[in-house]
């Protein structure tokens, strides 16, 4: 939420059968052909009753299987992960490129701005989220892409912003050691208001897929071991030419915040994204809205 105007403040979002005995029976000595008789009953009998209690069996568990036959089938494996796909295994797998997978609303006529101004805005406001998250110099720590987008009268602030406490508030910076195994993927949205000085307030809610290359633990292993995912929701403000000075003309960063998932706390809060440095198994079983752009930042796992 804003702490001054125009500039954001951020905050981390922060598994019966006789039993026991046998019948003994006082039996009469008997002719011996007629206790084999009496043996080849009982061993014809046997098999039936074996047949009778398979049928039981099937009657109460609703199955027509034969038991023995399951319990020697094979236990389905899940299928081995690609290695050379980090986003394999996960919601994320089916994603698109950063620049793809975020959707513009239909520009409309919005206060006092046309259709097609607002189209514009919504164009410049795309350009400028991918330069702060996407962008291969801003990941590596030079801003500059991002700064000279935004209005000339905010950028010396928030570049002092970026270089301080509130990196990840602004752009998005890979940790030492660390580089895209992958290209950003990323699912968002835009939405447009306006403000009470007649500007356009663009809000961004967009989830990025960062598949890093780099440190990690070798007993680390499953789907989505390589991921970090930023869920980043925050608004950029447009002023209007008429009645404002030229160096007010451009992006204003505005209120937001963020959540992340899977990655390493200290360089987080630092702000770098990197991988955790302690062994991680299977991140996403169980996490898997932490990748749809809909989930609310404070739903995300407690962690940084």
């Amino acid at each position: 939420m804003p702490t001054q105007p125009g500039y954001r403040y951020r905050r981390s979002a922060v598994t019966e059968a006789r039993h026991g005995q046998d019948r003994v029976v006082a039996v009469r000595r008997r002719p011996r052909r007629k206790l084999i008789g009496t043996l080849v009953v009982i061993l014809l009998l046997v098999p039936a009753a074996l047949l009778a209690a398979k049928s039981l069996f099937s009657t109460m568990t609703g199955s027509v299987t034969d038991p023995e036959l399951v319990a020697e089938s094979p236990v389905p494996t899940t299928p081995s992960l690609n290695p050379n796909d980090p986003f394999d295994g996960t919601p994320a797998l089916n994603y698109t490129p950063a620049e793809q997978g975020i959707t513009l609303p239909d520009a409309t006529k919005t206060g006092g701005w046309s259709s097609k101004e607002v189209a514009a805005v919504l164009e410049k406001t795309k350009t400028v989220l991918l330069a702060a998250r996407t962008d291969p110099k801003v990941l590596g720590g030079d801003s500059s892409a991002y700064v000279d987008a935004l209005a000339p009268n905010v950028r010396s602030q928030v570049k002092k912003e970026i270089t301080g406490k509130d990196t990840l508030g602004y752009v998005t910076n890979l940790g030492p050691g660390y580089t895209l195994a992958k290209p950003i993927r990323a699912v968002g949205s835009l939405t447009v208001t306006t403000g009470s000085l007649a500007q356009l307030v663009v809000r961004a809610d967009v989830v990025w897929v960062y598949p890093l290359a780099g440190p990690l633990p070798e007993a680390s292993k499953g789907a989505g071991v390589r991921l970090v995912v930023l869920h980043t929701v925050e608004s950029y403000e447009w002023f209007p030419s008429k009645g404002f000075a030229d160096e007010d003309q451009g992006a204003r960063p505005g209120a937001g915040e963020r959540a992340v998932f899977n990655a390493d706390c200290p360089k987080y809060l630092q702000g770098a994204l990197a991988l955790p440095e302690t062994p991680v198994k299977d991140p996403v079983e169980g996490n898997e809205a932490v990748f749809i752009a809909t989930t609310p930042l404070t739903s995300f796992p407690t962690g940084c």
